[in-house]
């Protein structure tokens, strides 16, 4: 996929608290806004929790799960943060603490999730913003997604700009033309309110994001194959050792064989 992204602190603060997390490979992209003293911290602890829970699952993940799966990931990061922020970094962390926006692509499916102050808005639904929402949908090359902090969805949820998109050029994009439309865009919005920090992570996909996850897949069997499977020639190996002992037995005992013929055919 194509990605461009794009963090500013605004005026209202010294320290940007949003925290960006792309991994192209996995097709997973996130947006946290922290809020807080710690909120910068929060917001990476929780990305980070995001994706190692997707990079684990992925390989067995179906497409019917892709949604479901993502908002697992978010619902067990706030769940480790409230539990070991005090004790494992000194801070105490609520549930408003980071708000989210995700998008996660995997075997031709992508699942959106969204909450508290972050959204997300795509390209085939006229950039409509999604916020405090997790869905999934099929999707094709050339759709565009854009997840934005609370410095972005402020405005564009109060309809403060006309613009409510990057502005990409027609047929074949770049990363360099995505990062221009994004810093354009960011300028724009800025103009309107440059208050709070604003992050955003703007994606294009390509033909081959649509089978994102089946290398994992065939990975995962190969592991299997090789760990698990029942070797089939076990049995075979088996049958000769017995037929080998049989006949090493019947060699040991051919001194007794005249006798034991012998035995057998007498009638009584």
């Amino acid at each position: 996929m194509i990605t461009a992204a794009i963090s500013q602190p605004g005026t209202i603060r010294e320290q940007n608290q949003d925290y960006l997390l792309i991994d192209a490979k996995l097709c997973l992209a996130i947006v946290a806004d922290g809020s807080g003293p710690h909120g910068l911290l929060a917001a990476e602890l929780a990305a980070r929790s995001i994706w190692s829970r997707i990079n684990d699952i992925a390989p067995v993940t179906g497409s019917n799960e892709v949604e479901y799966r993502l908002k697992e990931a978010v619902d067990l990061a706030k769940a480790d943060l409230m539990a070991d922020s005090e004790t494992r970094y000194g801070f105490e962390s609520g549930p408003e603490s980071v708000s989210l926006a995700a998008v996660w692509l995997s075997r031709g499916v992508l699942a959106a999730f969204s909450d508290g102050h972050c959204a997300v808005a795509s390209s085939d639904n006229n950039w409509k913003l999604q916020k405090k929402t997790c869905t999934s949908m099929p999707v094709q090359p050339g759709q565009t997604f854009l997840l934005c902090s609370e410095g972005y969805s402020a405005v564009l949820a109060g309809q403060q700009t006309q613009q409510n998109s990057p502005t990409l050029p027609e047929g074949q994009v770049t990363a360099e033309d995505m990062q221009t439309a994004l810093e354009a865009f960011a300028g724009e919005i800025a103009r309107i309110y440059d208050g709070d920090d604003r992050s955003a992570v703007l994606i294009s996909l390509e033909k081959q994001d649509l089978t994102a996850g089946e290398l994992h897949e065939l990975e995962l069997f190969e592991h299997f194959n090789k760990e698990y499977r029942f070797p089939l020639w076990a049995p075979l190996l088996a049958a000769a050792g017995s037929a080998l002992s049989g006949f090493f037995a019947l060699f040991r005992m051919r001194r007794h064989l005249p006798k034991l013929l012998a035995i057998l055919g007498r009638k009584d």
